[in-house]
């Protein structure tokens, strides 16, 4: 007679137990791939968080949510995100570390867990926030140096978040960081790749785009605009007398000096045009309004205390400035513009240096006699280098 093998059964709460592990591991599993998904695809900082957030709220029963990015200075936190729509207001207003629970995580290194916020004796997610009643999970975004952001999440219950959930937002915390690093990389290479390094201007690719869209804002609005080109009055000479370091400190501290006397609010943007020339682009601006922006530029570098100027009190710096507009009626291409603005900047050159000169179509470039038309050609002058 054969002995009958007895089946081995799985007590019934156990079963209930592995099922509840197995869906936590399978859900955790599945977060992570979302989120590696995000990270692969989103190149944006602002973008990539907002979509990790919703992807975590699928998982997270949470209600409200904030992540903050360390300042370039690094003296603070700055918002990227509030999921609250009575805080949405304040995504302009930076914290400064200790400052809250946000601080308290960015200055600490290490993740808060409130099982009842009542106790903790300042804000969760900002300042002008109500007070706070119920819970709070709070995890540091870090690099292998530095902390580089937070993220909060809180719920109006008490103890309405597991130790596991906090468990999974610190794994998850590292491949955040990673992906919040490669999207403010990319960003900054992208900037780059738009800004001029040395002054903080935009370059000259940046300028032809943006004349692009204002012939197109032209033809939908009927608003004129108009171009200044500005050069540095004998640059060469500077440069030949001090060095090139001294005439690369000049240039770098043009940029800011242009930006400011150019309109406050308005939509004037200024461009390194290329070496020791610079160019301004006045939105919805007709002649008579462009002049005395071309003026104040002309008078801020006169006045404006330069390094060399500053070592060498006997040297002047100046510029001498071209100012052309694109009338309402007019379909000329930019091309046609820039020349207009750099014929009239040359005119300035011709009559003294130190001045302003608004384009007409007597003016000529040196050498071009005053029948030679401009139509039919390239007359858009090559940025120099630097």
């Amino acid at each position: 007679m054969k002995k009958s093998k007895e089946k081995q059964s799985v007590p019934p709460a156990q079963e209930r137990d592995f099922k509840t592990l197995f869906y936590r591991k399978l859900t955790e599993t599945h977060l992570f791939y979302e989120v590696g998904k995000i990270i692969a695809s989103e190149l944006e900082p602002t973008e990539l968080i907002q979509k990790i957030v919703a992807t975590i709220a699928k998982t997270i029963n949470f209600e409200d949510a904030s992540v903050y990015v360390v300042k370039k200075d690094l003296t603070g936190l700055e918002p990227v995100l509030f999921n609250n729509p009575l805080l949405q207001a304040k995504m302009t207003e930076a914290i400064y570390f200790d400052n809250g629970a946000p601080g308290s995580i960015a200055a600490s290194g290490e993740p808060l867990f409130l099982d009842d916020a009542a106790l903790f004796d300042s804000f969760l997610h900002h300042p002008d926030e109500q007070k706070k009643y119920g819970s709070y999970l709070g995890i540091p975004l870090k690099n292998e140096n530095r902390i580089i952001g937070v993220m909060g999440f809180s719920h109006s219950k008490p103890s309405a978040f597991r130790v596991e959930d906090f468990d999974l937002l610190r794994t998850l915390s590292h491949l955040i960081s990673a992906g919040l690093e490669k999207a403010e990389l990319f960003r900054k290479t992208l900037e780059l790749s738009r800004v001029d390094e040395l002054t903080g201007m935009l370059n000259y690719r940046v300028l032809l785009e943006k004349l692009d869209e204002e012939v197109r804002r032209k033809l939908r609005t009927g608003r004129e605009f108009s171009f200044i080109m500005i050069d540095i009055d004998d640059f060469k000479r500077i440069n030949d007398r001090y060095g090139h370091l001294e005439g690369s400190r000049l240039i770098a501290q043009m940029g800011p000096l242009l930006k400011a006397a150019c309109r406050t609010g308005s939509t004037d943007t200024c461009f390194r045009y290329g070496g020791e020339e610079f160019s301004i682009l006045l939105a919805e601006t007709d002649i008579e309004e462009a002049l005395p922006v071309a003026e104040r530029v002309r008078k801020s570098v006169e006045e404006y205390p330069f390094t060399v100027k500053v070592a060498h009190p006997q040297e002047k710096v100046t510029v001498s400035l071209g100012v052309a507009t694109m009338d309402v009626d007019s379909m000329k291409p930019v091309s046609e513009l820039i020349h207009e603005a750099d014929t009239a900047l040359y005119q300035s050159k011709s009559l003294g240096k130190n001045r302003v000169t608004c384009y007409c179509n007597t003016l000529t470039m040196p050498g071009v006699r005053a029948d030679q038309s401009p139509a039919g050609s390239d007359h858009t002058p090559r940025p120099q280098s630097t």
